[in-house]
């Protein structure tokens, strides 16, 4: 007698493995981390009285250390990732550069115009001797490269596998520029950073944004150097604080120089459309974490902290309690 064999089991097929890649939680976690290592080496390292462009060419390598050992896992991630397999477009860049430092300029006149008091509360990488050529290596370019691997890279590379090119453009912006941590330089880093996130989204790759953030960086190091004791500072500051106190060319020229911004983000956010990306929206689920509430908090607190009405009260408390 025969027995039937049993009828084959079917078994279901195995669901698409997701593409692995930066999530948005480790994302934001290591961004946090390399911000913190940065800010933390970087003061200590200055006040154990090294020059500024040794300080922040030592904090380089720390944040290096750091991002290849604590957050081997994301930074593995992001090496696999085309975003940094792909090669520059220089041409893009150059031009991108060009444009972003127009509008980032116009709105911080337009904003020192209206805050005269603000300008003075701009950080200035200024250093003498040979280390300005330090200063200009890694504030120029090495710092740039790290900023751009935490915040295009690892915060916003996950932020797009969540929630897409918008979500993810606009968080990394607001993080960066309020990282900064001034008024005056969150005002003026805003445009810049959302050109950096949409470069690397039209591009497919995150050198393109290294390129106009070391470019900014680099002129703007270079420039402070050269001009630093070449200007009589106290005349001009002189000068344009009676030129602000005029009402009638006060308004024009704040109205003028936003508008101006405005026009030339509105243009470079009509170029840089994002490139499509299968990475996109690949691991649906929340980007906001711990992590990126700390980092919003600490920019808006160190921000607080420079408002003149602020510091004023610093002072006096500081004062009293002598």
């Amino acid at each position: 007698m025969t027995v039937p064999e049993p009828p084959p089991i079917s078994v279901p097929p195995a669901p698409p493995a997701e593409p692995a890649g930066v999530r948005a939680v480790s994302g934001n976690r290591a961004a946090l981390a390399l911000l913190v290592v940065q800010n933390v080496a970087s003061a200590l390292l200055v006040a154990a009285g090294l020059p500024l462009g040794t300080a922040l060419l030592g904090t380089f390598a720390v944040v290096v250390l750091v991002g290849l050992t604590l957050f081997r896992g994301a930074v593995g991630a992001l090496f696999r990732d085309s975003r940094w397999r792909t090669p520059p477009s220089w041409g893009v860049a150059l031009a991108a550069f060009a444009l972003a430092f127009l509008a980032s300029r116009a709105f911080v006149l337009a904003f020192v115009t209206l805050v005269p008091a603000s300008a003075n509360a701009v950080p200035q990488f200024l250093s003498q001797g040979a280390d300005v050529w330090v200063l200009l290596l890694a504030a120029g370019i090495l710092i740039p490269v790290a900023e751009e691997v935490a915040f295009r890279g690892l915060l916003m590379r996950g932020h797009e596998r969540a929630a897409g090119f918008t979500v993810a453009a606009l968080t990394s912006t607001l993080v960066f520029s309020l990282a900064h941590g001034v008024p005056a330089s969150i005002v003026g880093i805003l445009p810049l950073a959302y050109v950096l996130a949409r470069v690397a989204q039209h591009t497919g790759s995150l050198w393109n944004s290294v390129i106009v953030h070391a470019l900014n960086n680099t002129i703007a190091v270079a420039l402070g150097s050269l001009l630093a004791g070449r200007l009589p500072q106290d005349t001009g500051q002189a000068q344009a604080t009676e030129l602000l106190k005029n009402e009638a060319l006060r308004l024009p020229l704040a109205g003028g120089a936003a508008l101006f911004g405005t026009v030339v983000l509105v243009v470079l956010h009509l170029w840089l459309t994002p490139k499509v990306d299968p990475q996109v929206r690949s691991a649906p689920g929340p980007w906001l974490s711990g992590a990126f509430v700390v980092m919003l908090l600490f920019g808006l607190g160190a921000a607080a902290l420079t408002v003149p009405g602020v510091t004023q009260w610093i002072t006096d408390l500081r004062g009293a309690l002598r």
